[in-house]
């Protein structure tokens, strides 16, 4: 639905009474720049600006940006040239239109003196403006550029990774919040809570056509659905955790939570400004989902693995370990663990030098012998085992070291107790990462039957994404103040996971991610670094220019791409030189 604040009216009804004295001034009917769409076309006429650019107007967000350029350039039609109020002009084009059309100043196109030098201010806001307009328009409608910030789609997607996000595959998504700050998320640069956006004006969600549909397998990239709702002191754990853990009275009223502090000013986002996350698409819409020790089935059937997917596995060996060479995996934050080398009987079974040949980069965590991890100063005599994060491939090489006893999958079953951070945070569901389901993924058009049991799967469907009012009064269940046992669903859902099963905040954890927060699908990859390495070492050439499918990625092709560079210089250079040897 159409959400337009009274602070919008105002803007329009001021930008069209300047519009209307301005095109009087320049000889044109006032009337004519109140009608939609054909104003655009007037106004780009009477300034002798291509007629074409009135496509550009009717992007939603970039047509607002649009609208500040050209009010810059009107105002060089009233006085003389001035950089500064161009830009003014541009910002505040609501306040000067008004200005220009009804103040005393004729309407005059200005005469192009080829002797007068453009103001460097001047030609460089048009510079930045028509820059700013034409990058937005690919970031919205093509390819966007996005960063891998952790380990939750390792090894598939690695942290350091940079990609482009294709908006074409699934269809581009028009703003919802047209009126934004080009090129951020939700908050403004260098502030910790300021939005970045207006709320003025939200369209309903609305896609253009893609060339595919979401897929099973696909890496995909969305809206954060838990993001809809955030606090500005604490970012991590969610609202929604928040209020679990500490009551939401306590942190809707900015109460001290414990050693996380108060949590602030409660702020709720529009869809398309909740914080990106990328997972692999594991669940369809109408699909049975279920987990097992760890392996995923759907419709009864066990689903395959990305060859790079990953998990936790416990390393023991023979006798009593020792531990040494203890370091951070990163030197600036401990709370992000440790590695170290591990011995049995005096022989090195792990060491940097082989953690960094697999490139495992996650930490080692130690296992007592009642099964539980070890924290602070224990004793290395009374570890059970260690707990690495590794693939397949790299499990295997570790069963092959001699020293090393055994290396199994490290399951982790919370069946005998209730987590209230597991979806649907319910007592009914004693799920947990590896022991999940079974749960149906809700289907356009479908309809399932409600009960006082299962109604926690599907709350936050119906009334957050798609905006019913749902009471339970006497053990009934009403939505929209009509008793019912039943929901049709009106979007499709989406059970989304990461690679890194054992390290990754997904659909397990929040539920479904509606269609309508889908983003675009990850495409490519254009280079890839590590971090905290010596910069020799930084590079993961494999990895740059390459091609993301749902099996993994390609080979790469940057030497090509060099090549094709090379060619093209080359070929340039040379016409060069026959140009100026014909002279």
């Amino acid at each position: 639905m159409l959400h337009i604040q009274p602070v919008i009216y105002v803007i329009i009804l001021a930008t069209f009474a300047g519009l209307y004295k301005i095109f009087e001034k320049a000889g044109e009917k006032g009337w004519k720049a109140i009608v939609p769409i054909y104003n655009y076309y007037v106004w780009l006429k009477i300034l002798k600006r291509p007629w074409w650019w009135i496509f550009i107007f009717l992007i939603p967000g970039v047509g607002f940006m649009m609208t500040m350029v050209v009010s810059g350039i009107t105002s060089e039609c009233f006085g003389k040239k001035n950089s500064t109020r161009m830009i003014l002009s541009g910002f505040f084009f609501f306040v000067f239109l008004p200005l220009m059309g009804f103040g005393k100043d004729p309407f005059k196109l200005p005469v192009e003196d080829k002797k007068e030098k453009p103001s460097i201010l001047l030609e460089w806001t048009e510079a930045i403006s028509f820059a700013i307009i034409a990058a937005t328009i690919i970031r919205t409608f093509f390819f966007e550029a996005y960063t891998i910030p952790t380990p939750s789609m390792e090894k598939s997607m690695m942290v350091g990774d940079y990609l482009f996000v294709s908006k074409i595959n699934y269809g581009a998504r028009i703003p919802m919040t047209p009126i934004s700050f080009p090129f951020v998320q939700s908050t403004l640069p260098l502030t910790k809570s300021t939005n970045s956006y207006l709320d003025w004006i939200e369209y309903p969600a609305i896609r253009l056509p893609g060339f595919s549909h979401v897929k099973r397998h696909d890496i995909v990239v969305f809206n954060w659905p838990e993001g809809d709702t955030t606090t500005a002191n604490i970012d991590n754990p969610s609202y929604y955790a928040l209020c679990r853990e500490f009551g939401r009275d306590n942190v809707i009223n900015n109460q001290q939570l414990g050693t996380r502090g108060t949590p602030g000013k409660v702020i709720a986002r529009p869809v398309d400004k909740e914080e990106n996350y990328i997972k692999r698409c594991i669940g369809m819409p109408g699909d049975t989902l279920s987990i097992k020790e760890s392996r995923v089935y759907i419709n009864g059937k066990l689903d395959s693995l990305p060859d790079e997917c990953e998990f936790k596995y416990m390393i023991t060996g023979d006798g009593v370990p020792d531990v040494y060479n203890v370091k951070p995996i990163d030197p600036t934050d401990n709370t992000k663990g440790y590695q170290f080398d591990i011995s049995y009987k005096g022989q090195t079974v792990i060491d940097k030098a082989l953690l960094n040949r697999l490139d495992i980069t996650e930490p080692i965590e130690p296992i007592n012998a009642d099964g539980n991890y070890a924290y602070g100063d224990a004793d290395p005599r009374t570890f059970r085992g260690f707990v690495l994060t590794l693939t397949r491939k790299n499990a295997d090489i570790l069963k092959g070291i001699d020293g090393i006893k055994s290396v199994s999958l490290y399951i982790q079953d919370s069946t005998k107790y209730y987590d209230a951070d597991v979806f649907p945070s319910s007592p009914f569901y004693k799920w947990y990462v590896d022991q999940f389901g079974p749960l149906w993924v809700p289907k356009e058009g479908s309809t399932i039957k409600l009960d006082a049991r299962n109604i926690a799967q599907y709350r936050r469907v119906i009334t957050a994404y798609e905006h019913n009012t749902l009471d339970i009064r006497n053990g009934k269940i009403f939505i929209n103040d009509k008793e019912t046992d039943s929901y049709t669903f009106k979007m499709n859902y989406y059970f989304m996971m990461g690679d890194n099963r054992h390290n990754s905040e997904d659909s397990r954890f929040w539920g479904f991610v509606p269609e309508d927060h889908v983003v675009g699908k990850a495409s490519f990859i254009w280079m890839s670094l590590k971090s905290n390495v010596a910069f020799k070492d930084k590079f993961r050439w494999k990895r740059f220019f390459t091609f993301i499918n749902s099996e993994g990625i390609s080979r790469s092709y940057l030497l090509p791409f060099i090549l094709v560079i090379v060619i093209a210089m080359g070929y340039s250079y040379v016409k060069n030189r026959k140009k100026e040897t014909k002279s």
